[in-house]
């Protein structure tokens, strides 16, 4: 079993690409109403970790979640905290 600390901001975005299945860039900093080089950062961050996937449609990056991500929010909602176990 691996852990993970995240973020309560890391955490919150991938709960609302979790929601949406996929979001928008433009439309998920609205959302969330973080500033768009905040919400890059957090993207490139959770991207790092392998929980998040990037494609580019219509000038605009779209977010996913990563199987992994999937794993993690999962984890994240059934633990009740930011420091979870997941496999």
């Amino acid at each position: 079993m691996r852990s993970i600390e995240l973020p309560t901001d890391y955490a919150l975005v991938l709960q609302q690409v979790h929601a949406e299945g996929e979001e928008d860039f433009t439309n998920l900093a609205e959302t969330l109403s973080y500033d768009r080089r905040r919400l890059a950062h957090i993207i490139h961050a959770l991207q790092h970790k392998g929980l998040v996937v990037v494609s580019w449609k219509r000038s605009d990056g779209w977010i996913s979640l990563s199987n992994r991500g999937r794993r993690v929010v999962e984890a994240l909602w059934s633990s009740g905290g930011m420091r979870l176990h997941y496999s």
